[in-house]
């Protein structure tokens, strides 16, 4: 009985506070008292871009962006694949209390009565819109696939979201290579009249084809959102437009001019796991090697290595180019000085660095994530090193609306950071990543540790410990759990992690 009433106190609404801590400071912002929402996604893109201090990866765009906003250099995820960190971002909670820890199951399966982030500016007199790539692709258990196909989240959005088909390839081989993997893969148990382009198949990892930037799925998002703004400036809501980009997510596509750009591109530095690491911290970079033109196991030839990461830089450019379009549309509609405009990416990822390719890890490259957010009137082309987290987003866009706040969201306010770089809403920030079986990796990240255990979600035994230190690198190069000799860190650590994680391990012992 306790526990059917802790998991109905979960699924409702709980009520909201009357006002945040920083609501005083939310009103102090000099817009209106409805200022519009631009929320900008993009999906897999790592902090290597040039206002994060890159030499190689050309984003001026983005980078001009940060020159009118809040740069967060310890922004992290909540898990970095797709599903679990956007379900994060939308819906305020952590990955195990909205039971969304992997790619397919969505949070309305357990949780039908959650309320969302474009859910609660919609209740609240927002127009609110979705283009693009916001939520995962997975529908709950017994919802109409056609009503989830058109809308994604029903209860999110004002309208149907704006969503466009999944072709990948374009060029003459890689389309041959896909149309094989689906006569191949799908077809022989999917039999009628099925057209390769409506499906998620696999040819090569990376295209490059001497095509308009519009003709690509991100392109088109950019020409959507750029409608969309010219139609909402004219009503009387506020609006909350939210526009998600894929790229630079695999198969690497971008046109041609893109890569052009990247003539010469080396291969990563640090190509081990980090010493002293358990085998299952890692991966066996399935992600890529699904592609046709990828070994199965074994290294990744270097000729591979300097393609592929040659084309997600490619791809970075591209989609700073559409998100410089929908910027420039902003401005033009003068909409820019009563818009807060947030732009962030679901989690980071790996190009060969520690041996690995993808995401799906706890490691500082995956877990680490660009974000930045503008507000009218504040100050311009700042950063911060105050630790945040992707389920900040929430509690921070809603009190700068004016708008109340649950007492159910686990993220919290960073407005006084926007007010004051030098300002600390947290200490920490927390992540996990399962592997095969009941295995839970819970990792904290310090301003100058990371902490890690491996617990067995059935047993509540530690399977194994990671604690790393960032004082001499960014990635993580020994395990230094069996080797500090610094107690009394050690202590303080295990201390904090007990603490944050303190629910995630209570349900683990109770199993």
């Amino acid at each position: 009985m306790k526990t059917i009433l802790t998991m109905a106190i979960l699924i409702f609404v709980l009520p909201a506070k009357s006002g945040s801590a920083n609501s005083d400071l939310a009103q102090s912002i000099p817009c209106s008292p409805q200022p519009n929402i631009l929320f900008i996604a993009v999906d897999d893109l790592r902090a290597e871009l040039g206002c994060y201090g890159s030499e190689i990866v050309r984003t001026p765009n983005i980078d001009r962006f940060a020159k009118s906003g809040l740069r967060f250099t310890h922004a992290y995820c909540q898990q970095s694949v797709c599903n679990p960190s956007r379900t994060s971002v939308m819906t305020g909670l952590r990955p195990d209390t909205i039971g969304v820890t992997g790619n397919h199951i969505h949070f309305r399966t357990n949780r039908p009565n959650a309320v969302t982030l474009p859910q609660h500016f919609k209740n609240h007199g927002y127009h609110a819109v979705a283009i693009g790539k916001l939520y995962h692709g997975v529908f709950p258990a017994g919802a109409s696939k056609t009503k989830w196909d058109t809308m994604g989240d029903p209860e999110s959005w004002s309208e149907p979201a704006i969503r466009f088909g999944p072709r990948y390839y374009y060029t003459e081989d890689g389309i041959e290579a896909a149309k094989a993997t689906f006569l191949r893969v799908y077809k022989p148990s999917n039999p009628g009249p099925e057209d390769w382009k409506k499906k998620l198949v696999f040819g090569p990892a990376t295209e490059s084809p001497t095509v308009s930037d519009n003709t690509l799925y991100d392109g088109k998002v950019a020409d959507a959102a750029i409608k969309k703004l010219r139609e909402l400036k004219n009503q009387a809501q506020p609006f909350f437009l939210a526009v998600g980009f894929i790229k630079p997510h695999s198969p690497y596509i971008a046109p041609n001019k893109y890569f052009d750009q990247y003539p010469d591109v080396s291969v990563a530095e640090h190509q081990e796991l980090p010493l002293g690491a358990p085998q299952f911290a890692g991966h066996g970079s399935g992600e890529l090697r699904r592609y046709t033109d990828q070994p199965n196991t074994g290294p990744i030839p270097e000729i591979n290595q300097k393609r592929i990461r040659q084309a997600y830089y490619a791809c970075t450019s591209y989609i700073d180019a559409q998100i410089g379009r929908v910027l420039d549309e902003l401005d033009r509609q003068g909409l820019t000085e009563n818009t807060i405009v947030s732009l962030y990416s679901d989690h980071g990822y790996h190009l060969g660095e520690q041996g690995l390719w993808g995401k799906t890890t706890n490691f500082e490259l995956d877990t680490r994530v660009p974000l930045i957010v503008r507000v009218p009137g504040m100050a311009r082309g700042t950063s911060s090193n105050s630790i945040v987290e992707l389920v900040d987003l929430y509690p921070t866009l809603a009190d700068l609306a004016g708008l109340p706040i649950s007492e159910q969201l686990e993220g919290k306010s960073f407005v006084s950071i926007l007010k004051n770089p030098d300002a600390k809403t947290k200490t920490i920030a927390l992540s996990q990543y399962p592997r095969r079986g009941s295995l839970m990796g819970y990792s904290m990240r310090t301003s100058s540790h990371r902490l890690t255990k491996w617990i067995d979600l059935k047993s509540g035994d530690i399977r194994a410990t990671e604690l790393y230190s960032y004082s001499h690198s960014q990635i993580e190069l020994e395990n230094i759990f069996r080797k500090t000799t610094n107690q009394t860190l050690l202590n303080h650590l295990q201390t904090q992690f007990d603490t944050a994680f303190a629910k995630s391990l209570g349900r683990a012992k109770s199993k």
